[in-house]
């Protein structure tokens, strides 16, 4: 039997662990000094804003991936480390964390791929709030972290399909990449809610109104990105018109008000429910299963907060009016 010193202190670490988490969430996150207003009212120099509001923050973000990516960017700061690196730096860890599942025996596939996934999370949290503290954010960097997110998935993906392969057969390419085509439309859908929020109660300008270059690959990519974004952002148009004659103050108030619970309701369709989802998948050894809840349950959930939106949009441009 253990004695009663023994069992205290795994206790004490747990606490105390538990205080540092709980600190670090409601600490003051990095916010961006250069946020603009560009549609509410006038040109004019917004309030800073967080760069996640924790109001529509999942608790696993919150109080968990969060908190560690602040704690390594705060390291990073001080180095000649740059945003876009930590980025790539989270590719690695994507396609590391695929391998693993790949080709490491179960369970362990199952649990060392996980934590790999997990390490990617807080890589992909780090590069934006790195980008915040060094007065490094811009359109591109904002598109290449889109873009190592969607390679990342890519990662992981590819080999998922061969570990299925590997008792289904080749056939299971094709509802990988139904799914992989959900996946772009439901990380779209998910990204372009968060940032709308972000603008329209905070201030902060995103893609949609910076742009991320006249010509190139950059513009091409940017105007694709948009392109499905105005798409599955029902009623924004009106929203937009409506804000934009609204007093600055009343408009964002009700825009809170009215988005927050869309808005955190949607991380249902963030990568922290397919890691889970992947994990859960592998561990059970039903690697197929994961893209056939990417297809059913989160293309389910991205049509009703699509209808949620629209029907959202429609009241709040009614309230302004």
């Amino acid at each position: 039997m253990q004695s009663a010193r023994a069992r205290t202190v795994p206790l004490r670490f747990t606490l105390a662990f538990a205080g540092w988490c709980h600190k670090t969430a409601m600490s003051k996150p990095p916010v961006e000094t250069n946020a603009t207003v560009m549609s509410i009212a006038s040109e004019t120099t917004a309030q800073t804003a967080p760069g996640r509001p924790p109001e529509i923050e999942s608790p696993s973000n919150l109080y968990f991936i969060h908190p560690i990516s602040r704690a390594l960017a705060g390291g990073l700061a001080r180095t000649p480390v740059t945003p876009n690196q930590v980025s790539v730096s989270g590719l690695v860890a994507a396609g590391t964390a695929g391998l693993c599942y790949l080709e490491l025996p179960w369970p362990w596939n199952a649990f060392v791929g996980f934590a790999f996934h997990l390490g990617w999370h807080v890589l992909d949290g780090a590069d934006g709030d790195l980008a915040r503290r060094t007065g490094r954010a811009s359109p591109i960097g904002e598109l290449v972290d889109g873009v190592c997110d969607h390679a990342g998935q890519f990662l992981i993906y590819i080999p998922l399909v061969y570990l299925a392969m590997r008792h289904l057969g080749s056939w299971v390419w094709g509802v990988a990449w139904a799914a992989g085509a959900a996946h772009f439309l439901q990380a779209n859908a998910y990204e372009t809610a968060r940032k709308a929020y972000r603008r329209f109660v905070y201030g902060a300008a995103w893609m949609r109104q910076t742009g991320a270059g006249k010509r190139g690959v950059g513009a091409l990519l940017a105007s694709i990105y948009l392109g499905f974004s105005d798409l599955l952002s029902p009623g924004e148009a009106t929203v937009e018109q409506a804000m934009a004659a609204a007093p600055p103050e009343l408009g964002r108030r009700l825009y809170r008000e009215a988005f927050q619970p869309l808005v955190k309701a949607s991380s249902v369709l963030s990568m922290n429910t397919r890691t889970f989802a992947v994990f859960v998948a592998v561990l059970i050894q039903r690697p197929l299963w994961f893209f056939l809840f990417e297809l059913t349950v989160l293309n389910l959930a991205l049509v009703v907060l699509a209808v949620w939106r629209a029907r959202t949009s429609a009241a709040l441009a009614a309230a302004l009016a």
